[in-house]
């Protein structure tokens, strides 16, 4: 795995160049590529990343451990809203724990994304990406008496513990924030150490090296006088400097297991959330779908076998003598025992016909009616005994037949009466005029 320090956006990479123990510089991915292609035949792929600091939001939170898991991810985000400016559905959130102190840091989803891809079209692939002030050194006293600080002409990083740090932009504000700060470990910039990362792989590169020996001995000069500076502000605050000549940035053992890592797996082949989601709901929907097709189909099965049930009872009850088989559909022994009076009705439906309007005509109000092979009877509610004589009556001055029978009154008050209509048939009724 190669070490990759981006220092600054658009700064050179610097490459931990394992056979030296020191970090060299390349103009960028493709010179990374170039020269690791050619110095060793089997071209080492994988990349842990340390991004800028500065890209880093991060919050000390009091919540605990408890409260935070009920938030959630979604939850932790909007915690970054007062002081993140790319919205905070789209940050990637890392935490770290000790105690019962917790820190939560936040990673634009998009500049993963960026460096993912500058990694990618190098033909390499990111596995880490982790902010640089895990580089530094951890501080002796834990107390927070103590900071290890790096400087150089493309970044300031400051290192309070073992889970914190940061990016500094203005490094007096700093001092005067940390109110029992003692003493500050300032760490040599790589550019004074820096070797030509061509020299010491191959022979091959020396004319570019004669090019970049002036902007190696530039950049010298503007990091001793960033130090110089430095020193005196350290003096002026009152704090106590400490030089390590020696120590440098160093990159972690294990940075694909460090909780601070954003690295994100390529999604290219897996779902969009909204698509999981999507297939989600459609399945629940077909499996509910089947299980009240299911029901449905109990259910019909349960009726339909009531149904013969029924139907086999009462043919029993008509036809007691003749017993129902089992090899034969009920259908078919039935259907020669029904029979059809649609030619018997044509003489209902006339004298039907005749009393509807009556009915209607009336304060009376129908309840029932029975069809008898000869009569039709009518159930009516009237207000009152009379309503009922006076409809009969009617009846007769039509021409009907008709009778009052069975009348009954109710607690409301109101009477209800059968009223039965003889039926005439045509055929009769011929015949009835040709004997007289």
């Amino acid at each position: 795995m190669l070490h990759v320090w981006l220092r600054a956006q658009h700064s050179p990479l610097a490459v931990w160049h394992e056979d030296v123990q020191r970090w060299q510089s390349v103009d960028g991915w493709q010179q990374l590529q170039a020269i690791y292609g050619s110095y060793k035949s089997n071209t080492r792929k994988t990349v842990c990343l340390y991004f800028p600091s500065s890209h880093v939001l991060q919050v000390d939170t009091e919540l605990s451990a408890a409260q935070l898991k009920q938030l959630g991810h979604s939850g932790k985000q909007y915690l970054f809203e007062e002081t993140s400016l790319t919205p905070v559905e789209q940050l990637a959130i890392r935490q770290i724990s000790h105690a019962d102190s917790h820190q939560l840091y936040a990673l634009a989803q998009s500049d993963i994304e960026s460096w993912q891809q500058g990694a990618k079209l190098a033909g390499m692939s990111i596995v880490a990406l982790l902010p640089d002030f895990l580089l530094l050194p951890t501080p002796n006293d834990p107390a927070g008496q103590q900071v290890t600080l790096y400087q150089d002409t493309y970044t300031t990083l400051l290192r309070q513990s073992l889970h914190q740090g940061m990016a500094v932009s203005y490094l007096p504000l700093i001092f005067e924030r940390f109110s029992r700060l003692n003493e500050v470990s300032v760490l040599s910039p790589i550019d004074a150490s820096v070797f030509s990362l061509t020299q010491s792989i191959s022979d091959s590169f020396t004319d570019r090296m004669e090019t970049d020996d002036g902007n190696d001995l530039q950049k010298l000069s503007t990091s001793a006088d960033f130090m110089a500076q430095t020193e005196r502000l350290i003096t002026e605050h009152q704090l106590l400097l400490t030089k390590s000549p020696t120590s440098t940035p160093t990159p972690l053992e294990n940075p694909d297991r460090h909780a601070l890592n954003f690295f994100v797996k390529s999604t290219d082949s897996q779902l969009s959330p909204y698509l999981r989601v999507a297939i989600m709901v459609a399945l629940s929907a077909l499996v509910l779908q089947m299980a009240t097709d299911g029901v449905q189909w109990y259910q019909y099965n349960q009726a339909t076998a009531a149904t013969k049930n029924e139907i086999a009872r009462q043919y029993q009850s008509w036809f007691a003598d003749e017993p129902l088989s089992s090899r034969t559909k009920l259908q078919v022994q039935l259907q020669p025992k029904l029979r059809s009076d649609s030619q018997a009705t044509a003489s209902h439906m006339a004298a039907l016909a005749r009393v509807s309007p009556l009915i209607k005509q009336s304060s009376l109000r129908a309840q029932a009616l029975v069809m008898q092979p000869s009569t039709l009877s009518f159930t009516l509610i009237a207000p009152d005994r009379g309503s009922l004589d006076k409809f009969a009556s009617t009846l007769t001055a039509e021409g009907l037949h008709a009778k009052l029978e069975q009348v009954n009154g109710n607690e409301q008050g109101q009477f209800s009466g059968q009223v039965t209509v003889n039926v005439v048939d045509s055929s009769d009724k011929q015949a009835n005029m040709a004997a007289s």
